[in-house]
């Protein structure tokens, strides 16, 4: 595991993925990230049963985006449990919390509070729409304020216009991209002027950056509901195509005359390059029907076996279709070690997948399994100064766990 962050300490207050999930980026990359949890009750997503699967089955979800982390019990809202938490901030280089402004006003913790307590902290926040405006308290999951708020569904909607569901935390994990370069950033900042910073990201926010080129595309009007599938008419070799065992290819030719004589040689319809609707961009953008209905034609007569020769000597950005089941085992997967075995308890793996960065050479992956709620309190605290007395004394009024 590269040692980027070693030495950095982390305050996490935060739940389910979004803001968690850019405390594994830094976790996996040596930061110090002590997760902070409400006693007997924990992060919502101890508690997630997803797929009809056993509570007693590894939480995949949990241990994915709270991997090499470490937990300690607190309850906010009591005075002592409190005065520790403040004591915790005073030690730390970062706070990265996702609970609502409103929240963090009641219990003290917005950023003039913590940073009074901290003058160098660096405050990062992430939430569903933004810390300006009505609906900086309104909860967001990335369902909602990112997928659905976003426009995802309107610009991927099929041609029978059914709504397209979201694939699992993707907003939450590209939000977590942009808070941890955020908190990187201040990091940096700070070592160059020894200040801290206020970071913050939202799930809206990360919808319009991943749409920006639609969004600003659109903005005279001119911006046809179904997009995607004028853009493949206008320029067929952007399209996918099924071959007759029902394999997608995607052709991403964004320089279509360059990549058009080799698609021909490498689908054996040379004689295509001589047929005037197709003989040029121009040529196939006017008739783009056409030009699709014969490649799908033509792809659909094989099975990929059969196609596969011919493109794998063909030096140009197309790719098949892959299968979330068998992407783990993709030798590029395994070659860049995007994909790791984590040691659970009782003699348990689970197979995780690294953050996206390396680092001369090494892929950013946890040692250590997610913690369980409250499991590393006793050796935080100890540190802090509290004696075994001490902490006893705050488990008996519930001020700690």
């Amino acid at each position: 595991m590269t040692q980027m962050f070693s030495g950095v300490r982390i305050i996490e207050l935060a739940q389910y993925v979004m803001v968690p999930a850019a405390g594994v980026m830094l976790a996996d990359l040596g930061a110090e990230v002590i997760k902070v949890e409400t006693p007997g009750v924990g992060d919502p997503y101890r508690a997630l049963v997803v797929d009809n699967r056993a509570q007693s089955a590894p939480n995949y979800s949990l241990e994915m985006n709270n991997r090499g982390k470490k937990s300690v019990a607190i309850n906010l809202k009591d005075e002592a449990g409190k005065h520790i938490f403040l004591d915790l901030i005073r030690t730390a280089d970062v706070f990265l919390t996702s609970l609502r402004p409103r929240a963090l006003k009641a219990l003290g913790l917005d950023p003039d509070s913590l940073r009074a307590a901290n003058p160098r902290l660096i405050y990062a926040r992430g939430n569903g729409f933004g810390f300006k405006g009505d609906e900086a308290d309104r909860p967001g999951f990335d369902a909602s304020a990112f997928w659905a708020r976003g426009g995802f569904p309107a610009i991927l909607k099929p041609a029978s216009g059914e709504f397209i569901r979201q694939p699992r935390a993707l907003g939450d994990h590209a939000a977590s991209s942009n808070l941890a370069f955020a908190i990187a950033g201040a990091l940096f900042q700070r070592e160059r002027t020894g200040e801290g910073a206020v970071v913050e990201t939202s799930l809206l926010s990360t919808a319009l950056w991943l749409l920006s080129n639609d969004v600003v595309a659109g903005q005279d009007g001119d911006y046809p509901e179904d997009i995607l599938i004028k853009a493949v008419e206008r320029n067929p070799l952007v399209g996918q195509y099924r071959s007759r065992d029902g394999r997608w290819i995607q052709l991403v030719f964004l320089e279509p005359d360059r990549f058009w004589p080799g698609l021909c040689r490498a689908l054996e319809r040379e004689d295509l390059l001589s047929d005037p609707r197709f003989h040029d961009a121009r040529a196939r953008a006017a008739n783009g029907r056409d030009c699709i209905a014969l490649l799908s034609e033509i792809f659909g007569s094989r099975d990929w076996s059969e196609w596969q020769p011919g493109f794998a000597g063909f030096d140009a950005p197309w790719e098949l279709v892959g299968d979330i089941r068998t992407l783990p085992r993709d030798p590029q997967v395994a070659a860049n070690d995007y994909v790791f075995d984590l040691d659970l308890d009782e003699g348990r793996k689970v197979m995780l997948v690294a953050s996206p960065v390396t680092v001369d050479g090494a892929s950013g992956k946890a040692a250590r399994r997610a913690p369980h709620c409250g499991e590393q309190s006793e050796a935080v605290f100890a540190e802090l100064g509290l004696s075994e007395a001490e902490m006893e004394t705050l488990r008996a009024r519930g001020a700690i766990a």
